[in-house]
């Protein structure tokens, strides 16, 4: 992405005089948000003093955007059980900045996740150790092979991800059957099918209805651990998949352990959006405008 895709100029005409802006839309949610900047009146500025613009006003048009669109979602949705309109507002933040900054999956990205997910059944290797045996089949010292088979899984399971899933039974249960190759487990019973069926069901409804969706991930994390205890690799591999896919790609814990974490990594974004249009405004800038869509 480079700065012609982030902006466009427009020509304002007032009192006979012609008037030039930077301007940055976003659309989400079926809506437009917009901010400008004045940078020129009378004749058209060339495009190093686009160049020149885009550095000084980019990352506050970006900002103002921001704010616009963190404000409408934020009210956007209902709450179930949180409902401080501050914790909302860095959670949409969030949001905001992962999607700017495009971040797509590299195998770096899925090493640390196996790694951190692993551990939840005792079994540990460092991102370092995945990456060398997902990419060379070099099994590290001391591992046995149900850590290896546990690594395995998680990365076929990894690897099966859409970038929109809607949650029902039968996906649950062939992630289940992917997470669970060659290692022991039982089947889930008919009333346990039933339990689940349930829970996927009470979810999807309260999405329809518009309650927050990183809200509900989470409560149906928790709902999901209440009742199946021992499913905690499927229980981390579906509240992955379904923060991500809405937007909010978070730790597991508990609601204000996940807040905190999330002002962490937004003090951590922001800078890194700044060094971002620092860096891009760099090469040509244009006068194109591409608008950056983000999930619904």
């Amino acid at each position: 992405m480079s700065a012609n895709e982030l902006y466009r100029v427009e020509v304002r005409v007032q009192s006979g005089q012609k008037r030039y802006y930077l301007v940055r839309e976003v659309n989400t949610d079926g809506k437009k948000f917009a901010a400008t900047r004045l940078i020129k009146s009378g004749t058209k500025p060339t495009k190093a003093e686009i160049t020149r613009c885009t550095g000084l006003y980019g990352f506050d048009l970006e900002m103002k955007c921001l704010a616009k669109v963190v404000k409408f979602r934020a009210k956007k949705y209902s709450f179930e059980k949180f409902a401080d309109d501050n914790e909302y507002f860095e959670l949409e933040r969030f949001r905001y900045l992962v999607g700017l900054l495009a971040r797509r999956t590299t195998g770096q990205d899925m090493a640390a996740y196996i790694s951190e997910t692993a551990r939840l059944a005792n079994t540990e290797f460092t991102p370092a150790e995945i990456t060398r045996m997902l990419s060379s089949g070099e099994i590290p010292r001391g591992k046995i092979l149900s850590g290896i088979n546990v690594v395995q899984n998680l990365k076929n399971a990894y690897q099966m991800r859409a970038k929109k899933e809607h949650l029902t039974c039968g996906r649950v249960l062939k992630i289940r059957s992917v997470l669970l190759q060659n290692l022991d487990a039982t089947p889930l019973s008919p009333g346990d099918t039933r339990i689940l069926t349930g829970l996927i069901s009470s979810f999807n409804e309260k999405i329809k209805e518009k309650y927050h969706p990183f809200e509900q991930c989470v409560l149906f994390y928790e709902k999901f651990m209440e009742s199946f205890p021992s499913e905690v690799l499927l229980a981390a591999e579906i509240y992955s998949r379904m923060t991500t896919g809405f937007g909010y790609p978070v730790i597991i814990g508990k609601w204000e352990d996940i807040i905190e974490w999330v002002k962490e990594q937004n003090t951590v974004l922001e800078l890194e959006v700044r060094h971002y249009f620092s860096e891009m405004t760099k090469g040509k800038t244009g006068v194109r405008q591409k608008q950056l869509d983000f999930f619904e």
